[in-house]
C-alpha cells in the first residue's frame, strides 16, 4: 500500500463498537470515529470462518479501512521440541492465509523467546523459520508482510537490533516498531532525539522504504527491571508519545499507527489530532 501519510487505529475491535466480538462492525466504528485503520487480533488464536473474512474485506475496501493483523502469542520459534517450532510455524502461515483474506497487507507476531540461549543462536533460528515460513506462503501465493515485532521484555526475542538484521536477511521481513515496548525494554528511547536516533538508524539500515511504510504500536505502558509489565493509558504513563510523534513527523514518516491502550480508540484519536496539529 503506498500512503501519503501516517494512518491511526485500534488494536482490535473499538471499545465503543455495540458488538465488540465483530469485526466487520468494528470497521465501521473505525470510519465512525474519523480513525483510519484497525488491527486483527488473532492473539488468541486463528478462528475466523472464510465467509467473514471476506464480508470483513469488503467493508474494508468499501469504507476505506485498511487492515493490519496480529498473530497469536504462543508462537515461539525457539521452543525445546520441534513440535512446538513446527506448530509456531504454522499458526504464523495460518494467520497469514486469514489475515490475506481480509486484505490485510502487514501481520506482526512476537517471534520467539530466548529461553536462556545465546541470541545469536535465536536469531539463526527464527531467521530459518521466516525464510521457510516466506518460500510456502509464496507457494500459496500469499503477499503479506511478515512484522516480527520489537517485544517488551528482555526474555523475548526482538531487540531493534535484532528486526534490523532480520529484515536485510528475509526479504518478506520488516520491523514491527513498538515504541512503547522499545521504552520498556531498555529504559531508554524517550525523548526526541533518541526517537529521530531510531529513525536515522531505520533509514540508513534500511533504506528510506522502511519510513515510508512502517507498522508502529504505541500506547501507554508500566516496566520494571525485566521490560514491559502493562499497557496503560497514554496519559498514565511517562512514555513520551508527543516527542515521538514529532520525531514521526520531522521524518516524514507513512504507514500504520496502531494503538493498544486500554482505551484504545481514545489514544488513537488523541495520537491523530496531535499528528495532525503539527
Amino acid at each position: 500500500m503506498n500512503f501519503d501519510r501516517i494512518l491511526f487505529g485500534t488494536a482490535g475491535v473499538p471499545n465503543s463498537t455495540p458488538r465488540k466480538n465483530n469485526p466487520i462492525e468494528g470497521v465501521k466504528q473505525i470510519r465512525a470515529l474519523d480513525l483510519d485503520c484497525m488491527q486483527l487480533e488473532f492473539a488468541h488464536g486463528v478462528r475466523m470462518k472464510e465467509e467473514v473474512s471476506s464480508s470483513l474485506r469488503r467493508a474494508s475496501f468499501e469504507l476505506g479501512v485498511p487492515l493490519t493483523s496480529h498473530g497469536p502469542y504462543y508462537i515461539n520459534l525457539n521452543a525445546r521440541e520441534q513440535d512446538k517450532i513446527d506448530s509456531s510455524v504454522e499458526r504464523i502461515i495460518q494467520t497469514a492465509k486469514i489475515s490475506d483474506l481480509c486484505g490485510a497487507e502487514s501481520m506482526t507476531f512476537h517471534a520467539a523467546f530466548y529461553m536462556k540461549d545465546s541470541p545469536y543462536d535465536v536469531f539463526d533460528l527464527v531467521e530459518k523459520s521466516l525464510n521457510v515460513i516466506e518460500e510456502r506462503l509464496g507457494r500459496l501465493d500469499i503477499e503479506i508482510e511478515l512484522r516480527p515485532e520489537l517485544t517488551g521484555k528482555t526474555s523475548q526475542f526482538g531487540s531493534l537490533q535484532e528486526l534490523i538484521s532480520l529484515t536485510k536477511s528475509v526479504n518478506s521481513c520488516s520491523p514491527c516498531m513498538d515504541f512503547s515496548h522499545l521504552y520498556a525494554r531498555t529504559g531508554k528511547y524517550n525523548s526526541y532525539e533518541e526517537f529521530t536516533g531510531v529513525l536515522t538508524d531505520l533509514k540508513n539500515e534500511l533504506g528510506r522504504i522502511c519510513l515510508d511504510n512502517m507498522h508502529i504500536h504505541i500506547s501507554g505502558i508500566s516496566s520494571n527491571s525485566k521490560g514491559d509489565l502493562k499497557h496503560l493509558n497514554l496519559e498514565s504513563s511517562s512514555f513520551n508519545w508527543k516527542e515521538l510523534i514529532r520525531a514521526l513527523k520531522d521524518f516524514d514518516c507513512k504507514g500504520y499507527i496502531i494503538c493498544n491502550s486500554p482505551n484504545l480508540e481514545v489514544d488513537a484519536k488523541m495520537l491523530k489530532d496531535y499528528y495532525l496539529s503539527l
